[in-house]
């Protein structure tokens, strides 16, 4: 069993400073438009949460698996939360896990009420949640002076009310190596999926694959973000399916067709832990978040002349294109004695500073226009490109109960189509039937 790190963070009154990070054992368990901002309210009274932490004290924790290593955990402890409880008379610990495992260690820290006060969940996990009422509401004041878009709040709420801050979200983008493209003669990208396709096949050498929808950002990511350049979304606005109402099967026909073309090739997935098709340069376009920039600059791909980044195109010409948005969001446990403390962390971390410092350490999107400008994101073309087409960002992770019951089947069921073992029409009928039994028992 991987073993979980946590960092105590042990902050004393009047000290600006923490005592220590000490590591220990985990818990028990485990087109383009400029971006645009909601207007700022003006609130009508002082918010029961704000200044809280500088009276009382007691003790806080953050579940995460957002920072895989040490350093970056130090850096987030030493560059966000000293910045939030130093001066308090509060404690904190953070306690890291997988993200594999983060799942599980949420329901096991509910059953036995030792759920951490704050926890990182991912896009999409909050409906099924709620299901086991794991997050805390969040007052609406929380974003009043924020100027976060509404267009990355997708995914933060439950019935109507919030129960989740979009913290460090991801926008994906199809990179296509620009060089490829001049020295092949081809002047613009893709317009549509057709031309995305043929493309592909015009682009394909025996050592550079077309299109490679399995690296990047996963086939997973590929084939939502393809549900959605056909007009389609995941669920309805009740939870059911609509993935099978035609377009989930387009999108993944238009996979297996690449696979026909011999634009892509599965048995040439890398092993885990391999560079990405892309990164080695075996790849002339595939789909990518933010969380690849650092790996695209080492592999010299970084500069205009090699790398071009665009929405997904649409199935048609005259439609728009289409972004996903997956990613981190921040939220309170039911569970937390301090939810008026967590309510006011979750402000302070959204702030200007706070979030660029996070950002810092691990890239993504932020939800508020005023972090990139003037600071070493607005060198992230991906980020940077994702925010000036965030108008496209129109399909998103989740959207029902059932979502995290979905999961963990999606991907080899899309194989298993992928690769000959069954139609796309029984991949999509058996994911399907998964949201609807899920619902069904629960």
């Amino acid at each position: 069993m991987r073993v979980n790190r946590r960092y105590a963070l042990s902050l004393l009154a009047g000290s600006a400073a923490a005592a220590g990070l000490a590591a220990c054992g985990s818990k028990k368990a485990q087109p383009h438009e400029t971006q645009t901002t909601t207007a700022t309210p003006t609130p009508s009274a002082t918010p029961s949460w704000s200044n809280v932490k500088n009276s009382g004290g007691g003790q806080l924790s953050l579940l995460s698996s957002l920072f895989t290593d040490q350093n970056s955990q130090q850096r987030y402890a030493n560059d966000v939360l000293i910045g939030f409880f130093g001066g308090s008379a509060y404690s904190f610990t953070t306690d890291y896990t997988t993200p594999e495992r983060l799942l599980d260690t949420i329901y096991t820290g509910l059953v036995g009420a030792d759920l951490s006060d704050l926890v990182m969940p991912g896009v999409g996990w909050v409906e099924s949640l709620q299901r086991r009422n794991v997050l805390r509401e969040i007052p609406e004041d929380v974003l009043d002076d924020l100027q976060l878009d509404d267009r990355l709040l997708t995914g933060c709420r439950y019935q109507g009310s919030l129960r989740a801050v979009p913290y460090v979200k991801d926008l994906s983008l199809v990179a296509y190596r620009a060089d490829l493209f001049t020295a092949a003669g081809i002047a613009d990208p893709p317009a549509t999926l057709d031309e995305v396709r043929a493309m592909a096949k015009q682009l394909t050498t025996p050592d550079v694959q077309g299109f490679d929808p399995f690296g990047g950002s996963g086939l997973v990511s590929t084939w939502i973000t393809l549900l959605g350049a056909y007009g389609g979304t995941l669920f309805t606005d009740d939870g059911k399916p609509r993935f099978d109402q035609g377009q989930g099967t387009q999108a993944l026909d238009f996979i297996i067709g690449l696979v026909k073309d011999g634009s892509t090739d599965p048995s040439k997935i890398p092993a885990s832990g391999a560079s990405q098709l892309f990164v080695a340069k075996k790849a002339a376009m595939t789909l990518l978040g933010t969380g690849m920039w650092d790996s695209l600059g080492a592999a010299g791909l970084a500069d205009m002349a090699h790398l071009g980044l665009i929405p997904m195109p649409p199935s048609q010409q005259g439609k728009d294109p289409c972004m996903l948005q997956s990613g981190t969001l921040l939220a309170v446990s039911n569970q937390s004695s301090h939810p008026e403390v967590a309510f006011e962390f979750c402000h302070y971390a959204l702030g200007k500073d706070p979030l660029q410092a996070v950002l810092g350490v691990q890239p993504g999107v932020p939800a508020r226009s005023d972090v990139v400008s003037g600071s070493a994101l607005q060198n992230n073309r991906i980020l940077t490109t994702a925010l000036t087409n965030v108008q496209y960002a129109t399909i998103t992770l989740g959207g029902s109960p059932a979502w995290l019951d979905l999961v963990p089947v999606i991907e080899s069921e899309l194989m298993a189509a992928i690769t000959g073992r069954q139609s796309s029409e029984t991949s999509i009928s058996n994911l399907a039937r998964v949201v609807t039994d899920s619902i069904a028992h629960n």
